[in-house]
């Protein structure tokens, strides 16, 4: 038997890790940030730039953000703009623990063009219910605008990864389709439980033909939830912001043998 060498096992996990990630080879990631900047305003780190000025701006706190009941909002540009084309869809991801909530207001959100203060599109709710929370979804504002609820009770201070999916219909008809997961666990979209779906409900409002920036928002200050924020992530593939467990598990194994060979050499 040949003797497995460090050359021979990095090789193996090369070849696994691109058999892991050949399904999404065609995909796009257009903006992933982990937050991992210096406490103090986000604002000027890593793209991330104001809306407008308010007295108490978005902060970093031990690599995540801080989302208050109000204040300032800000804006990054994805890396490419992405098109409203029938067929495609978008995906949203962000690791969030809310620690409390009120009426219900929303907190994240994606923009065209990037810095726009009026032009906001799937917007993320949060809102109190009993001893929890429950989020909420909608297209944009506008007349006929009515934001979806899910039902199930979500825990405050309890860390929950919500992933939104945008499927572009048709471009200007106004029945884009969007669902919101939390905790997916395969990176096959259709294998996961849906927490809420919502269709386009703005009539005065039409489909954006591109999105080009995400945004935090701090609401209202008797609405808003009071949460923090991390890992976010906007993708063309839902792989891309879901991997596959199975194929992370397996190169964990593999990164394993690669240690132990190295020990042994």
């Amino acid at each position: 038997m040949r003797k497995l060498t460090l050359r021979s096992l990095a090789g193996f996990l090369g070849a696994l890790a691109a058999l892991a990630f050949s399904v999404s080879a065609n995909a796009a990631v257009v903006l992933n940030d982990s937050f991992n900047y210096p406490d103090g305003t986000l604002s000027g780190q890593g793209g991330w730039t104001a809306t407008a000025s308010a007295a108490t701006p978005i902060q970093v706190v031990n690599g995540a953000v801080q989302l208050n009941t109000s204040g300032q909002d800000e804006y990054k540009a994805l890396s490419s703009p992405v098109a409203n084309v029938a067929g495609n869809s978008l995906y949203t991801s962000a690791d969030i623990n809310v620690s409390a909530a009120q009426t219900g207001d929303y907190f994240l959100h994606l923009s065209n063009p990037a810095g726009t203060t009026t032009n906001f599109f799937q917007r993320l709710f949060v809102r109190s219910s009993g001893a929890g929370y429950q989020l909420g979804l909608v297209d944009t504002s506008g007349t006929g605008s009515t934001t979806t609820w899910g039902t199930n009770v979500l825990n405050f201070n309890e860390t929950y990864q919500v992933v939104v999916a945008w499927n572009f219909v048709a471009s200007g008809t106004n029945n884009d389709t969007f669902a919101v997961y939390v905790n997916p666990t395969s990176a096959v979209e259709g294998n996961n439980t849906t927490y809420l779906t919502h269709t386009w409900t703005s009539t005065s409002i039409a489909e954006p033909a591109q999105l080009a920036a995400a945004n935090l928002r701090q609401g209202s200050s008797s609405a808003a939830p009071t949460l923090k924020l991390d890992n976010l992530a906007v993708a063309t593939e839902f792989s891309e912001v879901v991997p596959e467990p199975a194929a992370l598990s397996l190169l964990a194994i593999g990164g394993l043998g690669l240690l132990a060979c190295r020990r042994r050499a």
